[in-house]
């Protein structure tokens, strides 16, 4: 029988790695396909040329349909391309994800420091922008605002800034309204920040699946890998058992 295949997308910063663990776990039940989304130095980049990248995998793999797996920013990716191309999702699953034009501390943050750009020095706004969008608690041992800095510099400054503008100019809603593959959203129990976006998530995806991972923040699947590993498995294989019957 020929393997499924599941396409992992990372986060605003970082690149194909954000899944690498999970990946050596699955490869050999699963086809598995991860990319780095943009180039650091890409200044024509849009949320079109993001989705039509992810359509480039498929053609790639030579894919009719596949699961998507995607962290936190990568979950706009995702949404908005199961939007465009539904027959081509098997399913969503969604960690540290979040809902774009809602009112919430993260619209308000995002809108907040994008105002601030042009008045600080740029990596003073990165330090600043990494402090306020930081997801974590003092309950996680990671020091998560050094890790996007770390990342968020080696970005052009044209390409990170429309990166963090696409999560102003999503509409969530509208995007999510519709969907019917199945859908996993997983959040760490610390993840207050995007767990602040989610209130409606039910209303627009009834269907959802949604868990709290707890002692686990925005990574969950790194602050908890067998957790997250075990809500994973079990939501892909029940949908292959429903296929089978």
């Amino acid at each position: 029988m020929e393997k499924e295949t599941i396409i992992f997308l990372h986060g605003i910063v970082g690149n194909k790695n954000a899944f690498k663990k999970e990946i050596a776990k699955l490869k050999e039940q699963y086809h598995c396909i991860c990319y780095d989304l943009y180039d650091v130095h890409e200044v024509g980049l849009s949320l079109t040329v993001l989705i039509e990248r992810l359509s480039h995998q498929y053609k790639k793999a030579k894919l009719k349909k596949a699961h998507l797996c995607a962290l936190s920013f990568g979950s706009l990716i995702a949404v908005a391309f199961a939007k465009k191309y539904p027959d081509m999702v098997e399913s969503i699953t969604v960690v540290g994800g979040y809902c774009c034009q809602v009112p919430s501390r993260f619209y308000t943050n995002v809108t907040t420091m994008l105002e601030k750009k042009d008045q600080i020095d740029y990596e003073e706004w990165v330090c600043e922008y990494a402090r306020l969008l930081n997801p974590n608690v003092d309950s996680i041992a990671e020091d998560s605002e050094a890790i996007f800095i770390q990342y968020a510099k080696q970005v052009h400054p044209v390409v990170l800034e429309k990166l963090i503008r696409m999560q102003l100019e999503f509409d969530s809603k509208t995007a999510l309204a519709g969907l019917t593959m199945p859908v996993l959203w997983v959040m760490g129990e610390y993840d207050e920040l995007y767990k602040g976006t989610l209130s409606h998530l039910k209303t627009q995806i009834p269907h959802v699946e949604y868990h709290e991972i707890q002692r686990a923040g925005h990574v969950a699947h790194i602050h908890q890998p067998e957790l997250f590993m075990l809500l994973f498995q079990t939501f892909l294989r029940k949908g292959h058992h429903s296929k089978i019957a």
